[in-house]
């Protein structure tokens, strides 16, 4: 068990939601916007589901049918990538669109994602990023992934 500390200057009962009546065990919030909630799935399960009311009005598309998610595998290093995808970010953000991305620790390919919810917009970004990251459109993170090579270690 981990003793958490609490806020004085938030009702106590904003930090600690009883979600489940059934349930003693509660849902502990920290600075209104972190959720930190048991490792046990039954009961993650159940209080995650309690949360619902409360996290779909936080959330840009609530309603879940909206947001679509691009994957690009590449085979440069994120350091060498950093300035096209930080302009890219600035240059997209206005239209909604996350870029991230992701380092796979001992793999040959990192992922770049474009995230939002216009699906034309974002098919219309996967050519110029493609090129300026040498990169390929892919479905699942591994799918670039050599099958036969050893895996490099970091």
């Amino acid at each position: 068990m981990v003793q958490l500390p609490t806020d004085k200057t938030i009702p106590l009962e904003d930090q600690a939601l009883f979600i489940d009546e059934e349930l003693w065990v509660p849902v502990t919030v920290v600075n209104g916007n972190v959720y930190i909630l048991p490792g046990v799935p039954s009961l993650f399960k159940r209080l995650l589901a309690g949360l619902k009311p409360i996290l779909l009005p936080r959330l840009v598309d609530p309603e879940g049918k909206g947001m679509h998610r691009i994957l690009i595998s590449t085979p440069l290093v994120e350091s060498s990538v950093a300035a096209y995808l930080t302009d890219l970010a600035a240059r997209v953000e206005p239209k909604g669109v996350k870029v991230g991305s992701y380092p796979r620790w001992g793999k040959r390919r990192n992922t770049v994602t474009l995230v939002g919810a216009d699906r034309e917009y974002l098919e219309s970004l996967v050519p110029e990023v493609e090129k300026n990251v040498e990169g390929r459109r892919v479905q699942r993170e591994d799918e670039d992934d050599p099958e036969d090579v050893e895996e490099e270690t970091v």
